[in-house]
């Protein structure tokens, strides 16, 4: 058998650590979200750039799209 000491949590104490918790998710939220832009638009460029036809930009989005969901694996 273990021994096991509980200490009562006090919410208040708390307050500080979920603040910190909820800056650093949405620092991480708006980090991801402007890596996302700063790609899409480099991708834009390319296919501007490149004269891509329609086919050709689809095939590039789609190459992004599995790129992103792989990456989204890794994080599990």
């Amino acid at each position: 058998m273990h021994n096991v000491i509980t200490h009562p949590v006090n919410a208040a104490d708390d307050e500080p650590l979920a603040g910190m918790l909820h800056q650093t998710r949405m620092q991480e939220r708006k980090l991801s979200t402007q890596a996302l832009a700063t790609r899409l638009t480099r991708l834009a460029g390319k296919i501007s750039r490149d004269g891509l036809n329609a086919a050709e930009a689809a095939a590039l989005l789609s190459e992004e799209a599995i790129r992103f969901e792989h990456a989204a694996q890794e994080i599990d």
